[in-house]
């Protein structure tokens, strides 16, 4: 009877025990910040000139874009959407080079039944025209990542 009472803990058999532990071992909280994209430095934004700057002086300072827009695929979308019908030659761009940094952060909790996760993920944006000349016509930034601390 002894032997019987030493087997069991709480009312709990040892396999039970064992399952319990084990599953207080396997739950747990996770942090963490997520990055994509390279970082879109503002003083080399600073030095962007339209009708001076070149398209290689882009690419030196932010790298290959993550999307570029060449004017027949441009001009392939707008016609699908029915925005136009006119050629892109009329539009004062050439080609689009378009930059994205994303950052985010994580929290989650995993439990064995229940888990949890939360995550916020903003995203600066960098969109450049270019002209014919392979100069920049236009450009533009919209900073998302900032109301991220």
């Amino acid at each position: 009877m002894r032997g019987e009472r030493m087997n069991r803990l709480f009312g709990f058999s040892p396999k039970m025990i064992g399952i319990l532990f084990l599953a207080f071992l396997l739950g747990g909280c996770v942090i963490g910040r997520y990055y994509e994209g390279p970082k879109i430095s503002e003083e080399k934004l600073k030095e962007i000139r339209p009708g001076v700057t070149t398209k290689a002086e882009i690419i030196s300072w932010f790298g290959p874009p993550q999307n570029y827009i060449s004017p027949t695929v441009f001009n392939e979308i707008l016609r699908e959407m029915d925005v136009t019908r006119e050629p892109l030659a009329n539009y004062p761009f050439a080609n689009i080079l378009s930059y994205q940094h994303n950052r985010g952060n994580i929290r989650a909790i995993v439990l064995v039944l229940f888990n949890y996760v939360d995550s916020n993920v903003k995203s600066d944006h960098l969109v450049i025209f270019l002209d014919e000349n392979e100069k920049v016509k236009y450009y533009g930034f919209c900073i998302g990542t900032d109301e991220l601390q």
